[in-house]
């Protein structure tokens, strides 16, 4: 089955669109719970989103490399493509991560000279993902990036390289402590050990072993292997305070694994220091995480391979999903009695629950939309689908801009429009992520109906 399924599309902007709503409140202080993450244990509607999204980059894939094999291209051929369009999804992410701390500069660097250090800056980042994404001119984008370097450089050296590299200096000591994790890193890193695990063993069966290989493994590993200077895990404990004793800040090894390897490159929000010493540091999207996080993929990529089974008809890959759907959820509620469904630490439990819900979901949007030929109400989720890494790389960039631009020296932008909605706190920001996500939507569907599709 080559033919593009609308329904995948619907599923995908579906998942973006909650993305957007989530991360766009109007006020992080007026949340209504169900758009939450849980606390610690446990799971809201939030918590579905992203490994959505991870479920159907496996779906994606088994509608994308077989489809090129039979064309011809060779596994390492198309691994190597793998391997770019990940690094571009990273260096996407990381742009997200450190472009407001250049171009939002409190500092007096913000002359011609500053200008010219921002321009390249940019044409680096583009050129930089035009030439990874793949373009029929790389010539030409092979001197937009030296152009830009130069600018870059340029800029650098005339506003004085003692200045930009004081640690007192706002400019470039805001990127001191980037980041490295992040939502599209994560994906780009699962994506690749996916397709590995694909090109390697091209067999449902093979996939299988591979999924359960990883989550027993990560199981066992986070529950009964003992941590440096804390003992046995103990994924019941929550995130550490200022409070917490220095020997039971690391209580399992994610906490653990991602201060020792990633230190300050971590969320922000979610680091403690002693005397400006930093002493613990965790990501959601941490490193020891992400191989549960790639079982999410696998099961996509099940999915995936399903679906295109042409020796059945639609009415029996319906009922494999939902079956499979509901059998997968209560198998991850079963599994969370032993190892608790928790996003942050992404569980097997988690990942068991999630992979069924999303079967569901899809399973669902695939009848109405697929089969029933009932596209008209889901032409927004399809064209959110169609530029979802778009989608999430601009509006986040709007998001970050609403927060930094000041309106009358005292207020942001965001908080403006927020305080201007009406209703209660709680109500006013949730309409306010409601419109965010519709002017998107506006924006989405325009580039859909004109066939600007831009893509990592």
């Amino acid at each position: 089955m080559n033919e593009r399924l609308d329904s995948l599309d619907a599923l995908r902007g579906l998942t973006i669109a909650a993305m957007l709503l989530v991360n766009n409140p109007g006020s992080w202080s007026h949340i209504y719970w169900p758009l939450e993450h849980a606390a610690w244990n446990g799971w809201t509607l939030t918590d579905l989103v992203f490994p959505f999204f991870l479920f159907m980059v496996g779906m994606s894939m088994m509608f994308s490399f077989p489809k090129r094999m039979e064309r011809g291209e060779s596994r390492r051929a198309l691994f190597m493509h793998v391997l770019r369009r990940a690094g571009a999804l990273m260096l996407l992410g990381w742009w997200g991560a450190s472009w407001s701390a250049i171009f939002f500069a409190t500092d007096a660097q913000v002359g011609a000279s500053g200008v010219v250090f921002r321009v390249g800056f940019i044409l680096v980042v583009l050129s930089a993902l035009v030439l990874l994404v793949g373009t029929e001119r790389p010539r030409a984008w092979w001197g937009v990036l030296v152009g830009g370097f130069l600018l870059f450089a340029g800029g650098f050296a005339s506003m004085g390289v003692f200045d930009l590299l004081a640690s007192t200096d706002p400019l470039l000591h805001r990127l001191e402590n980037l980041r490295i994790p992040g939502v599209l890193v994560r994906i780009a890193w699962c994506y690749v050990a996916a397709s590995a695990i694909w090109f390697l063993s091209p067999s449902w069966k093979s996939v299988v072993v591979w999924t359960l290989a990883m989550l027993l493994g990560y199981a066992l590993f986070m529950m009964y292997v003992p941590v440096p200077g804390f003992g046995m895990p103990d994924l019941s404990r929550s995130f550490p305070t200022a409070e917490t004793a220095p020997g039971e800040l690391f209580s399992n090894w994610a906490f653990y694994i991602d201060y020792h390897v990633f230190g300050s490159h971590t969320w922000s929000a979610r680091q403690l220091f002693d005397d400006a010493r930093l002493i613990w540091s965790f990501d959601p999207e941490g490193l020891i995480s992400t191989i549960p996080a790639t079982a999410s993929v696998l099961f996509g990529v099940l999915a995936g391979l399903f679906v295109r089974r042409r020796d059945i008809d639609a009415r029996a890959r319906l009922n494999g999903l939902f079956v499979a759907g509901c059998w997968l959820a209560v198998a991850g509620l079963v599994f969370s009695i032993w190892m608790p469904i928790n996003k942050r630490l992404w569980t097997s439990s988690y990942v068991v629950f999630t992979a069924g819900m999303a079967l569901l979901t899809f399973a669902v949007l695939f009848h109405a939309i697929d089969m029933k030929a009932w596209k008209r109400w889901a032409r927004p989720l399809v064209a959110y689908g169609r530029n979802a890494i778009f989608a999430f790389v601009a509006s986040g960039m709007m998001a970050t801009a609403l927060a930094s631009i000041r309106v009358g020296g005292s207020i942001s932008l965001k908080a403006f429009l927020y305080e201007a909605l009406p209703g209660p706190p709680a109500f006013a920001s949730f309409l306010f992520g409601i419109l965010f996500v519709s002017f998107w939507a506006v924006i989405t569907v325009a580039m859909d109906r004109r066939r600007i599709w831009l893509k990592v």
